[in-house]
């Protein structure tokens, strides 16, 4: 079995007022894990949105342009590529929140792409966001730069960039999969909040949305 730890970046269309209805993705990035954790492959692919420009604020954020992805492939194309990179093992995909769930699933469903290949990955897809801050406490969306600092993890190379976001939560992704390193990475936070106590308490209270955390005495995020 694989893990698929995905994060998708997505142009929108101001026209239309409904998110993902008018959104094209423009970059898809992707890392593989065994099923002992330990990453295989990476992917990274731009997308040539068909129906829409990339405006100056996603320019801005992503660092993707229209010239950026002049030559890229159509998003059919792209998709193909990607499934094709996942195979046909048994995969578990992951995304820090559903945003890109929904994306790949309107998206597919308004180009007619929405196959079997596509709907075993949304029918194997968890919610990463969630279950990381279940395991912090947090019963708000977290950021991802924020879990990343709460686990004591610096956040490596630039945001906003698809296959940069997956390798950072699949960073998280791997920790939370061995439970001493995971409570001893967040430690230092716990201490400087509340009294000690079990990590599985309410430790997300105190991170509202938004929020600069601490830094722990090892960590330069």
């Amino acid at each position: 079995m694989f893990h698929i730890i995905v994060d998708f970046e997505m142009a929108r269309d101001a026209r239309r007022g409904r998110e993902h209805q008018g959104s094209e993705i423009i970059q898809f990035g992707a890392v593989k894990l065994n099923d002992v954790y330990e990453t295989v492959d990476e992917f990274s692919q731009y997308v040539r949105p068909e129906n829409i420009q990339i405006d100056a604020d996603i320019e801005a954020l992503t660092g993707i342009s229209n010239e950026t992805v002049a030559d890229a492939p159509v998003f059919s194309e792209a998709l193909n590529s990607f499934l094709d990179w996942i195979g046909d093992a048994e995969v578990k995909v992951y995304s820090w929140s559903l945003t890109d769930y929904y994306q790949l699933h309107h998206e597919c469903e308004r180009k007619e792409l929405l196959d079997e290949r596509v709907l075993r990955l949304l029918e194997n897809w968890e919610d990463f966001q969630e279950v990381f801050g279940k395991e912090l406490g947090v019963s708000h969306s977290l950021r991802l730069e924020h879990a990343l600092k709460a686990a004591n993890i610096e956040f490596e190379g630039k945001a906003h960039d698809g296959l940069t976001d997956a390798r950072n939560t699949a960073h998280l992704f791997v920790l939370s999969k061995d439970r001493a390193k995971f409570e001893k990475a967040i430690a230092v936070i716990a201490e400087m909040f509340r009294p000690k106590k079990s990590l599985s308490t309410s430790l997300g209270a105190f991170f509202p949305a938004g929020m600069d955390l601490p830094e722990g005495p090892d960590s330069e995020v």
